[in-house]
């Protein structure tokens, strides 16, 4: 192991005693590392699929009716050394920064989720949300031609981050009306105001896993013809096309702390999230 990013989910399993996770568990599913063989610098791609299910067939390996996540239900990167699938290992490009590849992961989320968004170089596309996947979600907006991208977030550190990595519009909430909006929070508040500005027949896309039931008006929905549609993780050409395009992170968003020190750094985190995209766990010697 080189280097793996703690994510709000692990932070949320540990505080929330998440059932999907079972301990004794080594969590980690951001993460990147050398290939024992031939010292190769990789990222992984934590989502195993079987390769044979309708879904897998069908390129939605996100999907696979037998999915499992390295880092949730095997042993992850929280460690010096882990095991994963060949196929599921990506070869960095030359110069890679370790810290910046620890982006990778969230990067590809964000690749799905713009291809799920169907919009186009004009729509006004709204972010809720500025930590990894929200700020990787406008990166890759911008990237592909999007004129009119704004990011929403209480944090006034995160909105920092924001302006500085080039979001054009960078506010604490969402004002007027989008034609696209992703919510990379997942509360209740953050769900209904996707819904709510969006124009009649936008379409909302929910990534963040923070909260469970959200009340919806399904009158609201159809009577404006809203379109509601999860986004769960990456195909596999999406974290290929994560790896290609990590040069839009920055290594400098990722706080860098020692394994030994992992203890420490999540009841940190868990009481008070610090002002960097990503903290991540590396070597202790």
């Amino acid at each position: 192991m080189r280097a793996a990013a703690i994510c709000g989910s692990e932070l949320g399993g540990v505080k929330n005693n998440d059932p999907s996770r079972k301990v004794p568990l080594i969590m980690g599913h951001e993460f990147v590392g050398v290939r024992a063989d031939t010292g190769q610098l990789v990222a992984v791609n934590p989502l195993v699929t079987c390769g044979t299910c309708d879904r897998c067939l069908a390129g939605q390996q996100n999907l696979c009716r037998n999915r499992a996540l390295i880092g949730v239900h095997r042993s992850g990167g929280f460690a010096e050394e882990v095991a994963v699938p060949i196929k599921n290992i990506h070869e960095l490009p030359t110069g890679t920064s370790i810290l910046a590849a620890v982006l990778i992961e969230p990067l590809a989320n964000a690749w799905h989720l713009w291809h799920l968004s169907d919009a186009t170089p004009t729509s006004r596309i709204g972010i809720i949300g500025g930590g990894a996947i929200g700020l990787m979600t406008a990166l890759v907006a911008l990237h592909s031609g999007a004129q009119h991208v704004t990011l929403a977030d209480v944090s006034e550190a995160r909105r920092g981050t924001a302006v500085a990595a080039g979001v054009p519009t960078v506010v604490d909430y969402l004002d007027g009306e989008y034609d696209v909006i992703v919510d990379a929070v997942g509360a209740h508040e953050t769900r209904e105001a996707s819904i709510r500005q969006l124009r009649p027949g936008g379409r909302a896309l929910w990534e963040g896993l923070h909260d469970g039931d959200t009340p919806i008006d399904g009158r609201d929905l159809a009577r404006r013809e809203i379109s509601v549609l999860g986004s769960f993780a990456y195909i596999d050409d999406a974290f290929a096309k994560a790896v290609q395009t990590v040069g839009l992170v920055d290594e400098r968003w990722v706080n860098a702390v020692p394994l030994d020190d992992g203890e420490r750094i999540f009841h940190q985190l868990m009481e008070s999230p610090d002002a960097y995209v990503r903290t991540a766990l590396v070597p202790s010697s």
